[in-house]
């Protein structure tokens, strides 16, 4: 039961807060993600190359992201201290599981793991992979 609840705040946090998600219009991405796309151009144009094709397969599933992105904006900007609130909760959330991974990185693997399958079940196929950060 907990491990769906966490589940769905972590599906919800990479939504809200994954580059991929902002890139896929084809519009200036927010602030920080400008910033990162001037220093490393490249990954960006990377990260676009694979929302587009992501986009051609899943056409229907990249239009409801696209619905829930907006449909978030909107409640957002109706709502910013609550929109606020929320994104300080997932902050928090997802320093307690860093926190949690840290501390038993092999439990992290299997939850990590069971994330991935679920993401597949649902969006038809595996999650994008993750960039290597920075050196």
């Amino acid at each position: 039961m907990h491990m769906h609840i966490l589940f769905r705040v972590v599906a919800l946090a990479m939504v809200l807060c994954s580059p991929l998600a902002t890139l896929a219009d084809d519009g200036p991405p927010p602030m920080p993600g400008r910033e990162f796309c001037k220093e490393n151009p490249g990954k960006c144009e990377e990260a676009r190359a694979r929302r587009q094709e992501f986009c051609t397969a899943n056409p229907e599933k990249c239009e409801q992201m696209k619905a829930r992105r907006a449909e978030r904006r909107e409640f957002c900007q109706a709502n910013p201290e609550k929109c606020q609130e929320q994104r300080e909760q997932m902050k928090a959330r997802r320093a307690e599981l860093q926190a949690k991974c840290q501390a038993d990185p092999v439990k992290c693997d299997e939850m990590k793991d069971q994330a991935r399958k679920r993401f597949q079940d649902r969006m038809g196929g595996p999650p994008p992979p993750v960039p290597s950060p920075a050196k």
